[in-house]
């Protein structure tokens, strides 16, 4: 997707009950720092930067007094669903210097080992990466339909575009394809020992039982 330039407004009121009021107009809050400068609070329209983000957008191409420059998307803030921004962190950059971002990880494909009896298990989510502004990744999708029983994926098997650098161990395992452990069965026997290792009765014992009242 084609960065779009985003409107802000510059904004000097904070506090809970401003920025309520500020979402109720579909505006999203936001803070540009970074580089020396003093950070700029704004506002930006809420159905763009959703759309940006959807997109899979690392940076926003934002006018501030009509002056347009491009901004990384350092941290987005979502409310307690998940699902909705209600805050941005932009930070001011130069598009030819690098910097350290997180990558998610997106598998694909089933591996041969789960048609053997396995599950894939994924324990690594994202990767840190060093890499130019305007290189980000979206997304790695590593494929890993060749793993077979008990083998691994792990951070050193990443293909990365040119330019970009993996700063995550690569020997961290990102998925692993393992066997499903069965519950055991109970050995013959196991259940007449349990019995046997009840403890005894305490109080009156019926004179058939063969016991003596006491």
């Amino acid at each position: 997707m084609e960065n779009l330039t985003l409107k802000a407004e510059t904004r000097t009121a904070t506090g809970t009950r401003a920025v309520r009021k500020l979402r109720e107009t579909g505006q999203l809050p936001a803070v540009i720092y970074g580089h020396g400068e003093p950070p700029v609070s704004i506002s930006l329209s809420q159905h763009d930067v959703e759309l940006a983000l959807t997109h899979g957008a690392r940076t926003l191409d934002v006018a501030v007094k009509g002056d347009s420059k491009p901004y990384l998307i350092k941290e987005v803030q979502y409310d307690h669903l998940g699902h909705l921004p209600i805050h941005l962190d932009l930070a001011r950059v130069d598009l030819n210097e690098r910097v350290t971002v997180s990558v998610g990880i997106e598998l694909r494909g089933t591996p041969v080992g789960v048609n053997e009896g396995g599950i894939l298990e994924q324990n690594v989510q994202s990767v840190e990466v060093e890499c130019v502004v305007t290189n980000i990744p979206e997304t790695l999708r590593p494929l890993v339909s060749s793993l077979a029983l008990g083998e691994s994926l792990l951070v050193k098997d990443l293909e990365l575009p040119p330019g970009v650098r993996c700063l995550t161990d690569g020997d961290e395992r990102i998925a692993t394809v393992r066997a499903l452990v069965e519950a055991a069965e109970p050995e013959p026997g196991e259940e007449g020992e349990e019995e046997a290792a009840m403890p005894e009765r305490i109080g009156r014992v019926r004179k058939d039982e063969g016991g003596a009242e006491g």
